[in-house]
């Protein structure tokens, strides 16, 4: 069975699924190694959604950046995103490597709604490329 995407959740009495080995989904949130340092937020002007830098200390911002960058609405501005990840990821080797080599295999957990595009779907493929082909 492929790896899977799981929405984190807050629900009372709700706890994340076992896989097939009865292991925990890995969560990649903000705040771990695998964490989207792009992130989406509501903005007060334009369409209301944008993407903007919320990386932490140890996560580079490429240079050239704005700060804030306008996406067309909710959806438009995880696209963006998580290509921005995609992008970020292969720029840093040795992060990709631990990619490959801690995540293979495991089921990834993070806090986006599941129809919304979330940077697990990369590590998802990033991890696991024969289960993507």
């Amino acid at each position: 069975m492929s790896p899977t995407r799981i929405q984190r959740r807050r629900t009372k009495g709700w706890s994340a699924p076992l896989d097939a080995e009865d292991r925990k989904p890995t969560y990649v949130g903000r705040g771990t190694p695998f964490g989207n340092p792009w992130a989406v937020t509501r903005t007060t002007i334009g369409t209301g959604w944008a993407v903007q830098w919320a990386g932490h200390a140890n996560q580079h911002k490429p240079s050239g950046v704005n700060d804030s960058i306008p996406a067309n609405d909710q959806r438009d501005a995880h696209a963006l995103a998580v290509e921005m990840y995609g992008t970020w990821v292969h720029a840093h080797p040795a992060l990709l490597d631990r990619i490959r080599r801690d995540l293979v295999g495991r089921d990834l957990m993070c806090w986006c709604a599941e129809p919304l595009p979330c940077h697990v779907d990369t590590l998802l493929t990033l991890a696991n490329p024969k289960e993507a082909s």
